[in-house]
């Protein structure tokens, strides 16, 4: 396993808001019916270095799991709506890509926040159906530590159930850190359901104590990428530098999703990360031009109505 210091893009979706409209959510959520549940699965084989190295190329069929930063949020469409979707983090993954794909497979939901734990299952069990070469969490485990939770000792405890779910994935598996979003709007995100920083450390030290022994996984520190954006710090991908004074425009203004061009940015940040962590992998099967990625995903057809990303995450009973 290997840790990138790469920039990133902020996780997580609202909550003062979903406090007013969070019935609408929870109605999409029951419409959407029951969902299937994962079984517990055996820990993944640890491939050597050697094998890693000789792997074959992820390529082909990557699936996003997460929250809104990878489903795609505006504020000016809560609920979603045609301008949500570019916002998607999928659109600049594809178009970022040169070499030969499917279509990326974005199975992430804006409301991810309202029940993690059964969100996080339904997204993993119909990622694994889908047979993946590649799967993409950055914001998979955001609510697994923020949200509501009487202490930080539950919310690690639930960040523990996070880990427990990515463990029934064996391909390749690129993860976010937890950020720092404290700063984030409080008509978004409000004080109560942010961890304080101990918690957050101590979340990050876990999840990279459980990435050591898995080879498959790639960390991305989103960490990082708030850091800068919030400083408005120069941020360079892969000889591409987004200048000093520039990288606080990849936020939007409630200081926790990405603009557009955040997106694209990030889409580079991952691959920047993977590619790094897979060398056999060449570099030139990437579009590394952040402007090129975000004029081609920006500009990248309306994806069918019928797209299960679009729909909500459906939640067992009783959930």
């Amino acid at each position: 396993m290997k840790t990138f210091q790469a920039q990133f893009n902020l996780p997580g979706n609202g909550s003062r808001y979903a406090r007013r409209a969070g019935w609408i959510a929870v109605l999409l959520l029951a419409l959407s019916g029951p969902a299937a549940v994962t079984g517990e699965t055996d820990k993944p084989p640890t491939p050597a270095p050697a094998a890693r190295a000789a792997a074959k190329p992820p390529w082909g069929r990557i699936v996003m799991v997460g929250a809104s930063a990878s489903a795609g949020f505006t504020e000016s469409e809560p609920l979603g709506g045609p301008k949500t979707q570019q916002y998607r983090l999928s659109r600049y993954l594809d178009a970022a890509l040169l070499a030969a794909h499917e279509p990326v497979q974005n199975l992430a939901n804006s409301v991810f926040f309202i029940q993690p734990e059964a969100a996080g299952r339904y997204q993993i069990d119909q990622a694994l159906k889908a047979r993946p070469t590649l799967v993409v969490g950055i914001d998979f485990l955001f609510w697994f530590c923020y949200g509501e939770d009487p202490t930080d000792k539950d919310r690690l405890q639930r960040f523990e159930k996070g880990l427990k779910l990515l463990e029934a994935v064996q391909c390749p598996l690129i993860l976010g850190d937890i950020p720092d979003a404290s700063g984030a709007s409080n008509d978004m995100l409000p004080t109560d359901q942010i961890p304080n920083a101990e918690t957050m450390s101590a979340a990050n030290r876990r999840l990279k104590e459980w990435a050591a022994s898995r080879q498959q996984i790639v960390l991305v520190s989103l960490s990082g990428f708030m850091r800068t954006a919030m400083a408005n710090q120069a941020l360079t991908i892969h000889g591409h530098t987004v200048p000093e004074g520039k990288t606080r425009v990849l936020l939007q203004s409630d200081k926790l999703h990405p603009c557009a061009l955040g997106s694209a940015v990030l889409a580079l940040a991952i691959l920047d990360a993977f590619q790094s962590g897979w060398p056999a992998h060449s570099a030139a099967e990437i579009r590394w031009n952040p402007k090129e990625v975000f004029r081609l995903g920006f500009n990248a057809p309306q994806e069918p109505p019928n797209n299960p990303a679009k729909q909500a995450t459906p939640v067992p009973a009783g959930d």
